[in-house]
């Protein structure tokens, strides 16, 4: 989110970013640093010291960005030095603390039906008896009572399309690759010949002995994502596919020995010599090199996040699997799906389903080396890649600076809400819903035209 910063309207918000960690001297931070209104560095001071600050600096809407992370300060938000205060990016899953008002989500990472406010609410409106006092808070079911009925005790502030935010537009283009959003249709097939072109020369690059055939299994994800019953998924997805590699990264090293192990031990060795390890690359160049993956596959315990964006972004497609409802960090990759347009081609609802789209992708994909002697790919998946491809200037999930706006909308309407008290459930339990559901005009605009 390094652009978000910057992209934030100046005449109507002013943005200070305080930074608990020192410096890395990355590119990343010094484009924060360099962009932000207001950038302080408060990493040696203490708690208090950055309460009074915050206080002294008279923030509206206060944003943690670290949630039960490395570097966390949460005892600051404890302190509430701010009227609102907001949960992001940094932790997948509810704070569990009266501290924090809302988490920025979506509807696919973060179901209403697991929120406390809204299970509240529909046992209010259907008249079941809500003993004296329920929870903590105004509005807020008993979090020690015994049902499973809700997970998130914070209210959610829903962004429309993802509310994963990335920066691949700004920070992440090949030499020459200017943004060309309103390109023709005979521009657009040029720019995918020269893409497909790309593609094989650098997975010639990578994978120089296999055949052109050969299918490209891939997840770049930490390993410590990967659990069992996922790997033998995968080995089984090998076995049903025999044209095939699942290409597999040391991150870290020490889990490239376990996993052939368990390979081999689960599938023999035609299945096992297939799971290719390389080296992590550095950030540019594993984006860059997604495009050389046929077929993403996802971990569904925890699925990828900016891996997926990654991925996408190189028109790589992803099969995704959102297996848990409670579980925010196993639904991600469906969010990031769903926002290009073509999370129905993306998304399955079993494991089943999972292996069996894997499997039917990979089936349906050949490739061919024409006339001219280059290779060329046929098939569904082929097409959904170029779909990808060739939509990701124009696509929501890439567009930052319209994420930031609908950003601003929400904190707009949670500001609006402290001040009219209108956050309070006891206050105002008979309106639809106690979450804030951010509209896109665009979209807006869009359901107009098609009614």
């Amino acid at each position: 989110m390094q652009s978000v910063f910057g992209f934030h309207d100046k005449s109507k918000f002013e943005v200070f970013c305080y930074a608990t960690t020192a410096s890395d001297n990355s590119v990343y931070r010094q484009k924060i640093d360099r962009e932000a209104e207001h950038f302080i560095d408060v990493s040696t001071w203490s708690n208090q010291q950055i309460v009074e600050r915050i206080v002294a600096d008279k923030i509206h809407v206060l944003v943690n960005l670290n949630g039960y992370t490395k570097g966390a300060r949460n005892e600051i938000f404890a302190a509430r030095p701010s009227p609102v205060q907001c949960s992001f990016m940094g932790f997948a899953g509810t704070l569990g603390g009266g501290w924090c008002d809302w988490i920025i989500a979506d509807p696919i990472v973060c179901p209403p039906e697991m929120v406390s406010c809204e299970v509240w609410r529909k046992r209010r409106h259907q008249g079941l008896f809500i003993k004296e006092g329920g929870g903590d808070f105004e509005g807020d079911v008993d979090p020690e009572e015994d049902t499973d009925d809700f997970v998130y005790t914070e209210k959610f502030i829903y962004m429309p399309h993802s509310y994963f935010v990335n920066d691949h537009k700004q920070g992440f283009r090949e030499e020459n690759d200017e943004p060309m959003p309103n390109m023709n249709e005979r521009d657009l097939e040029a720019l995918w010949e020269i893409e497909q072109d790309k593609r094989w020369t650098m997975r010639q690059e990578v994978f120089p002995t296999i055949p052109h055939d050969v299918v490209v299994f891939a997840n770049f994800n930490q390993l410590y994502k990967l659990e069992p019953s996922t790997f033998r998924m995968w080995l089984r997805i090998l076995e049903r596919v025999p044209h095939s590699i699942l290409w597999l990264l040391r991150f870290p090293p020490a889990g490239e020995r376990h996993l052939r192990r368990c390979a081999m031990e689960w599938a023999g060795a035609q299945v096992a010599n297939r799971v290719i390890f390389t080296d992590v690359a550095p950030k540019h160049v594993h984006i860059h090199r997604g495009r050389v993956a046929d077929i993403f596959l996802d971990t569904p315990e925890c699925n990828a996040h900016t891996t997926a964006a990654d991925i996408l972004w190189s028109g790589t497609p992803i099969v995704t699997y959102p297996k848990y409802m409670h579980k925010m960090c196993s639904r991600v990759g469906a969010s990031i799906a769903n926002a290009t347009g073509y999370g129905e081609e993306m998304v399955v609802a079993t494991e089943q389903e999972y292996e069996n789209r894997a499997v039917a992708l990979a089936l349906g994909l050949k490739y061919t080396i024409n006339e001219h002697s280059k290779r060329r790919g046929h098939g569904e998946v082929m097409e959904l890649r170029k779909k990808l491809f060739c939509t990701r200037e124009t696509s929501r999930l890439f567009d930052t600076a319209r994420w930031t706006r609908n950003l601003e909308r929400g904190y707009v309407e949670a500001w609006r809400r402290w001040v009219s008290a209108q956050e309070y459930e006891d206050i105002h339990p008979d309106s639809a819903t106690g979450c804030i559901w951010v509209v896109d005009p665009d979209d807006s605009k869009m359901m107009k035209t098609i009614t």
